[in-house]
């Protein structure tokens, strides 16, 4: 039996026998999984996980709990969330030449180049959230002050409303928190888009699919951010939990 696993910076969510289970990630991850491999009699575990990993060793973790996958005791696929988010999109819409642009806890990419995907020297290709963009008053969780993911993401709302003393979410927060998101994930729109020349970009995570509106803002304002050329088809994710879904792909590609 093979268990499926995606470590968010919210949430652990797994599947076993094809039922999908979440739990909430104040967790001791090495321990929970131990008890699943245990007592479902585990072989071998796909794990998808929120931050920048490389054979499988988790390089940093800006947002998600750092453990180690050795301790496990079983083989194991460790692979980047937006990565297995980005094959599970490209599997759905049958595309081969597709942009998961996601904004949940994090911002971060994953890129399908002709089926498959762009993985770069140290499998670090598409980390669009630590990109450079302007100064905040606080510090990423990578340890920088000028990434773009402290604009377009949760945990950034999350920092802004508390300096602001404002709502942290889109629906209620202030005016300028809500500007500075949608100006900064329009960036990081436009750059994926014209970095990689996508057939299609799908919009994710937890920030866009409770304001769908993002989508639609996106289509109609991206044409003032990206030239003409790299613009293609924008569409919302229409999948749950899709970097799970790709750790279980992953499993099937390893056998």
């Amino acid at each position: 039996m093979n268990l499926a696993v995606d470590i968010g910076g919210t949430y652990l969510r797994y599947d076993i026998y094809g039922i999908k289970k979440i739990e909430i990630k104040n967790i001791d991850i090495e321990e929970f999984l131990r008890k699943l491999i245990k007592k479902y009699n585990i072989k071998k575990i796909a794990i998808s996980f929120a931050g920048q990993v490389n054979n499988g060793e988790i390089l940093s973790s800006p947002n998600a709990k750092k453990f180690n996958p050795k301790n496990l005791g079983i083989p194991y696929i460790l692979e980047n969330d937006l990565n297995c988010a980005a094959l599970a999109e490209s599997n759905y819409f049958k595309s081969k030449f597709l942009v998961a642009l996601y904004s949940g806890t994090g911002l971060g990419s994953g890129i399908i180049e002709n089926g498959k995907i762009v993985r770069g020297y140290k499998n670090l290709a598409g980390e669009i959230g630590h990109i450079p963009y302007k100064k905040a008053p606080f510090k990423c969780g990578c340890g920088k002050d000028n990434c773009i993911e402290l604009f377009a993401s949760g945990n950034g709302i999350k920092k802004w409303a508390n300096f602001l003393s404002c709502e942290d979410n889109l629906k209620t927060t202030c005016k300028e928190i809500k500007k500075n998101y949608e100006k900064a994930l329009l960036t990081a729109a436009a750059t994926v888009l014209t970095l990689f020349n996508s057939e299609m970009l799908v919009l994710g995570g937890g920030v866009i699919k409770n304001n769908p509106y993002l989508v639609d803002l996106v289509k109609k304002e991206i044409k003032n951010y990206a030239p003409s050329f790299s613009i293609s088809k924008i569409v919302l994710s229409e999948i749950e939990d899709a970097s799970l879904i790709g750790a279980k792909l992953l499993l099937k590609e390893k056998k």
